[in-house]
């Protein structure tokens, strides 16, 4: 069986901005010391959507141990780090940090209207913090896409996707047209949480839930797999980022 499927509104989620307010976050979860309903899925430590209303930068800044994630919903997003690492992906591609023992990265939007998720992943950090630091960059194209049914499915992290964590995660981007629907099984000790970024529609789990744009969404499985159906509205398109964990990642987590 599901548990409840709980829905956070964006009033219950956290804000940030960065650059004078050039680029605004939604945060879904938030860092430790911030207010938001949800603190932690499993190993899904922090969570952001962001936006630039014109050209701006994260100047640079220190991330150790933790497995960090930019996945481009539209525009140009450059990265550049302490490695020496110097590139900027597109839609649909991702920037792939594992921060190891430590890292200095900065992150601008090249373009006004950029959109990017950044989302931090929670390895074994007493393991990970004791590797060197990665970064890695995928193109759009690099990841495996299916489209059936009026349903555009990305694999960002997982099956047949060349994206490698050591964090147990499944990272997805499904992309609904109006009226279609998508089915997804959670499988039992696993979590699901995602982000409504375009339009609305509902979830049906053991109980149904309506999806309205900005939601974020977590239900989790316990004793066994079940069938989770989303709908889109008849009139508009439901396009979701969603995330899957295990809800107990089985080694301690860092306490927020």
């Amino acid at each position: 069986m599901v548990m409840a499927i709980r829905v956070f509104s964006v009033e219950e989620q956290g804000t940030g901005a960065f650059d004078g307010g050039k680029f605004v976050e939604q945060r879904a979860i938030s860092f430790p010391g911030e207010k938001t309903a949800v603190d932690r899925v499993g190993p899904l430590f922090y969570w952001a959507w962001g936006k630039a209303s014109d050209v701006s930068e994260i100047g640079m800044h220190p991330h150790k141990a933790f497995e960090i994630v930019t996945y481009v919903i539209d525009g140009l997003v450059e990265h550049r780090d302490s490695l020496g690492s110097l590139e900027t992906v597109t839609n649909g591609g991702a920037q792939v940090i594992q921060a190891g023992s430590g890292v200095y990265h900065a992150e601008a939007f090249r373009r006004a209207g950029s959109e990017a998720m950044q989302i931090w992943f929670e390895p074994h950090l007493s393991q990970s913090g004791k590797k060197p630091a990665t970064y890695r960059q995928y193109n759009h194209e690099e990841l495996p896409t299916a489209q059936v049914d009026g349903v555009t499915a990305t694999t960002v992290i997982g099956s047949h996707s060349p994206i490698v964590i050591d964090a147990d995660v499944r990272l997805y981007d499904w992309d609904l047209a109006a009226g279609a629907n998508y089915s997804y099984s959670l499988q039992a000790g696993r979590s699901l949480a995602f982000l409504v970024i375009r339009g609305s529609g509902t979830m049906t789990g053991d109980e149904e839930a309506v999806l309205s744009h900005k939601d974020f969404v977590v239900t989790e499985a316990s004793a066994e797999a079940t069938p989770l159906v989303f709908q889109a509205a008849a009139e508009q398109a439901l396009r979701l980022i969603a995330i899957d964990v295990p809800t107990d990642p089985g080694y301690p987590l860092y306490r927020k």
